[in-house]
């Protein structure tokens, strides 16, 4: 029974006793006695009716009591509710204390522990989350200072990652060799051999030093530079190499701003255009030694792939359709200038992956790019003795492919499969097409490639300095059109894929399962542990027809098969066997009395044969 209720029994009981009159047989004793119907002993408690005179006095007691106890409940639950408010998760110390005193003798299931413990930091998570205050604000640029790590190179960035920078580079190293018919092999240049003639090599492909990174969280900047470079200057008072000069070429010098509305992000400098997927795709992860013939015919002749422009770069919010689109200027060296008027080139590319999944692990990526240009302003004769230019430029273009394996450093000193020589024009059209697949450790690549070249006309610098079968100088041909395209498959045999990068759509880094290693164990046995790294099989078909009606530059189809050791993220070697088939006949023109007149024809069309190795690695 309660308790307060026995009181107010009380109470009420002994008001009552003490307002009956004397005449009843009652009396206030010092003691009043409640009793049941059982045999116990009654139960005596002290009366309180003494303290009252009147049946009033009780009543206003009983009220003045419930008030009392009404306050008291009331700031019960007020304590209670303040101390639940206050009580803070127990620190994972005293928790682990606790457990430590209550673990029984025998071994508990481990089982339940774990699921405890789970629920436990589950637990505590929830009230961090509760307590956890909202972030300080931050105002971008105030903290400059860089913490430095490891990402594939050396990087620095500050806490909030509106300051970045990364330092490294990339060097490529190659061992060629080459065996060759008759034709392209033992004929000389002006007799439809190669020019210049095959030569089994060691040679620095490529050696960059790149800096990049981010500041004030928007602006990105890149700049790296190529010391592996030739210049055609014939400068002979160099005691160097024919041809060979000390200048460093520029690749990737730019700002960009990022997160513009409508536009996204924005870059201004010397780039890549965006024309053609391997164009795009960095040399530190080719699928074989060198890009397709196009590379070097259509997408980046003469100046590397990087010209200086503007380039707006964007995508819907889903990803799965991106465009690019830019203004460049159309040089013809390395070096990120041009020194003529004319020459603006328009460039756009618009992707569309319609599968893309496990982040681009299995994916199917289409594109279509374009180009349309006015051709570069470019001399056609020069001063043997000073090398400035003689005569007045001219709106030309020259097509030319090297082969799929370069015995020599980038410029004069590779050997040419395919060349038109120069033509004029009064305007060029390009247009490219990417179908590329992605799935698990198989991918797929392909491209075609088509130029249009408007209104030509051979030159001077065509048929007298070129191999190829054209009519005299000054004739006029109309529109030329040249094309050319490739088809690759690779197989990573360890099971790695492919990964892909939707900044500009293209394949970036991969990543072997296991780094290559090889060391000795200890002990008496001394067992070999060895991690084999990532390896890769590949097939390639390509293709080049620079010949079209009068103008024969030539057609080049050839196969290449390639095997990729990848033994960590940042390096790796090449083995490439290389077969193409030269189709070409040329018919040199000589000048004779002052007149330019036509000379024996000679093929040299026939097989060339190419074994190359090459160490790459990055940082």
């Amino acid at each position: 029974m309660d308790g307060s209720f026995l009181r107010r029994l009380t109470l009420l009981l002994a008001g009552i006793a003490a307002a009956l009159p004397p005449t009843i047989g009652w009396s206030a004793d010092a003691i009043f006695v409640v009793a049941d119907t059982s045999d116990a002993a009654p139960l005596a408690i002290p009366s309180v009716a003494a303290e009252f005179g009147s049946l009033a006095d009780v009543s206003e007691a009983v009220e003045a009591d419930r008030r009392r106890m009404t306050e008291l409940e009331r700031r019960i639950q007020e304590l209670e509710t303040q101390k639940a408010a206050a009580l803070l998760p127990a620190p994972a110390a005293d928790a682990a204390k606790g457990a430590e005193a209550a673990k029984p003798d025998k071994e508990p299931d481990k089982e339940s522990d774990r699921a405890s413990d789970k629920k436990d930091a589950k637990t505590d998570q929830d009230a961090r989350k509760d307590d956890k205050k909202p972030p300080e604000p931050y105002e971008i640029g105030s903290d400059t200072n860089l913490a430095s790590k490891w990402a594939s190179g050396y990087q620095a960035e500050s806490k909030q990652k509106d300051f970045k920078v990364k330092i490294g580079g990339r060097t490529q190293v190659d061992a060629v060799a080459f065996t060759a018919g008759p034709g392209p092999g033992n004929q000389a240049p002006n007799q439809g051999g190669l020019d210049p003639g095959l030569a089994d090599t060691v040679n620095f492909r490529r050696a960059r030093l790149r800096m990049e990174g981010r500041m004030y969280e928007f602006y990105d900047w890149a700049a790296e530079y190529d010391f592996v470079n030739q210049i055609n200057v014939n400068n002979e008072t160099y005691p160097t190499e024919r041809d060979a000069g000390p200048l460093t070429a520029v690749t990737d010098l730019w700002l960009q701003l990022r997160e513009i509305p409508i536009l996204g992000t924005v870059r201004v400098g010397n780039q890549k255009d965006p024309f053609g997927y391997e164009h795009l795709t960095s040399s530190r992860w080719l699928n074989f030694m060198e890009r397709s013939f196009s590379q070097d015919a259509f997408e980046g002749p003469f100046n590397n792939g990087f010209l200086p422009g503007i380039q707006v770069l964007n995508s819907n919010e889903e990803g799965d359709v991106a465009w690019q689109v830019g203004e460049f200027k159309n040089t013809t060296n390395p070096f990120g200038f041009s020194n003529s008027s004319g020459g603006s080139m328009t460039v756009g590319r618009l992707i569309y992956l319609p599968y893309y999944e496990d982040e681009g692990r299995k994916l199917m990526h289409l594109a279509i790019s374009g180009r349309t240009m006015e051709p570069r302003r470019q001399y056609t004769a020069f001063d043997p003795s000073t090398g400035l230019p003689t005569g007045d430029p001219i709106n030309a273009v020259r097509f030319r492919s090297r082969g799929s394996l370069r015995n020599g450093p980038p410029g004069p000193l590779n050997s040419i499969y395919a060349d038109s020589g120069l033509l004029q024009g009064s305007w060029q059209n390009m247009i490219g097409l990417e179908f590329v697949g992605n799935n698990g450790p198989w991918s797929f690549q392909s491209e075609y490639f088509g130029s249009w070249l408007y209104n030509a006309t051979t030159t001077s610098a065509g048929p007298l300095v070129t191999n190829g079968y054209q009519p005299p100088p000054g004739t006029k041909v109309g529109t030329v059109y040249y094309q050319g395209g490739y088809a690759e498959v690779l197989y990573f045999l360890t099971g790695e894929s492919r990964t892909y990068s939707k900044i500009e759509y293209r394949f970036d880094r991969p990543v072997p399962h296991n780094n290559f290693y090889a060391v000795r164990g200890g002990g008496s046995g001394r067992r070999l542990s060895l991690s084999e790294g990532a390896w890769q099989v590949g097939v390639r078909y390509n293709y080049l027809c620079l010949s079209d009606g009068e103008v024969n530059g030539g057609v080049l189809n050839g196969c290449t098969l390639g095997l990729n050791w990848l033994l960590n993220p940042n390096a790796r070697v090449y083995f490439n066997y290389d077969f193409t088939y030269r189709d070409f006949s040329n018919t040199p023109f000589n000048k004779v009395s002052g007149k330019v007149v036509p000379w024996p024809s000679y093929d040299g069309s026939g097989c060339i044969h190419g074994f190359g190795t090459r160490l790459a690695f990055d940082f």
